[in-house]
């Protein structure tokens, strides 16, 4: 691999998986360029400005993988190698265990992911995990709540920018890069059945928003890291001139106040 011609302008190499069928059906190309997952070799010059995101809890590769591709930058994975990845069967978060923040009983009864969110201010039981932790489990399982207009519809996928979320393998989602100079998919055409915008930055502006078409009835979900910010940012991208928001649809995941609860609030397109 390092005796390939150029290999300092690819920003990110990998390898095949491993898998019995590779000795049957060999790779037809010696390279593609495609998503990279565990295993990886990384060009530290070339990446040093494309943002890794170190708060999440899943799926952060495929979050970094896109935002180095809409950067531009060159992935290349060599189709001749494999890997092959051993099995740990305990720990991580398949092994974590939502518990409540006051344990009154010694066996509470499982907590479901809906039980994540609640509506701030409210009585619901508060739990002991990270706050990104449970919105994104909550993104997983409930995200057909949010986004009914986008279940098994690829035609009409969710809008995400800057950010990718597993919001359930049902919702097909469109990245999109707000950078200048980004390299994005042509959304000409399309129109989205959802908006998803977690913690936007300063690159994200109203006049961006308003080049893409939505479905009547489609989905927002803004994501902040706090109330304050939930408000500045609806009013900073105008927002409610085209979304219809209640007071009822704003929630925050279930932490108490010194556990830093992400807040989200959800609006219809008319």
């Amino acid at each position: 691999m390092e005796s390939t011609p150029k290999i300092s302008l690819y920003a990110m190499c990998g390898t095949r998986k491993w898998s019995s069928s590779l000795a049957r059906r060999p790779p037809s190309h010696p390279f593609s360029r495609c998503h990279l997952h565990d295993f990886v070799m990384l060009n530290v010059d070339l990446t040093q400005n494309v943002q890794y995101d170190l708060n999440r809890c899943g799926y952060e590769e495929v979050d970094f993988n896109l935002r180095v591709n809409s950067s531009g930058l060159l992935l290349c994975r060599f189709n001749y190698f494999s890997l092959m990845k051993k099995h740990i069967p305990t720990g991580g978060n398949k092994d974590f265990l939502v518990k409540p923040k006051l344990m009154e009983i010694e066996n509470p009864a499982q907590i479901s992911p809906s039980q994540y969110v609640c509506a701030p201010d409210s009585e619901q039981t508060l739990l002991n995990a990270p706050a990104q932790f449970l919105l994104e489990r909550f993104l997983q399982s409930c995200s057909h709540r949010l986004f009914p207009k986008a279940v098994q519809n690829r035609n009409n996928p969710v809008l995400s920018i800057d950010s990718y979320l597993n919001i359930s393998p049902e919702i097909s989602v469109c990245y999109f890069n707000s950078r200048p100079h980004s390299t994005n998919l042509n959304h000409q055409g399309l129109v989205f059945s959802g908006l998803l915008l977690y913690l936007c930055d300063s690159f994200v502006v109203s006049g961006l928003l308003r080049k893409f078409r939505f479905l009547k009835g489609a989905t927002l979900c803004v994501i902040c890291q706090d109330r304050n910010s939930l408000r500045q940012t609806i009013v900073r991208l105008e927002l409610e001139d085209e979304w219809q928001f209640r007071l009822r649809d704003e929630f925050q995941t279930a932490n108490c106040s010194e556990d830093r609860p992400l807040y989200f609030l959800t609006g219809r397109h008319v």
